[in-house]
């Protein structure tokens, strides 16, 4: 599942600030739609680490466990992981 989908599907986005937040992402494909939607004022990074969390735990993307003092290094530890995987089902798909 993609982090989008799952924001929207755990209602902490909308759909329109999902499809706001691809289009914008659209014109800046290396920006991640995390920070996409916290730079649009969708959600707060605060938010956006709590919903990481939710989404890795949730979709078993990883056995790597987010604590609520995460620091930068393990935040781009997160973010490097998760696009690392949606890079891997775009080629997937793209096959």
């Amino acid at each position: 599942m993609r982090v989008g989908k799952f924001l929207v599907e755990n209602g902490i986005i909308t759909n329109q600030q999902l499809l706001d937040a691809l289009d914008l992402q659209s014109d800046n494909p290396e920006r991640f739609i995390g920070e996409i939607l916290v730079t649009m004022g969708a959600i707060s990074k605060e938010e956006l680490v709590m919903a990481l969390e939710a989404y890795l735990m949730t979709t078993g993307a990883s056995a790597m466990h987010v604590d609520e003092w995460l620091d930068q290094e393990e935040i781009d530890m997160l973010i490097d992981k998760i696009k690392s995987q949606n890079n891997t089902n775009r080629a997937n798909i793209e096959k």
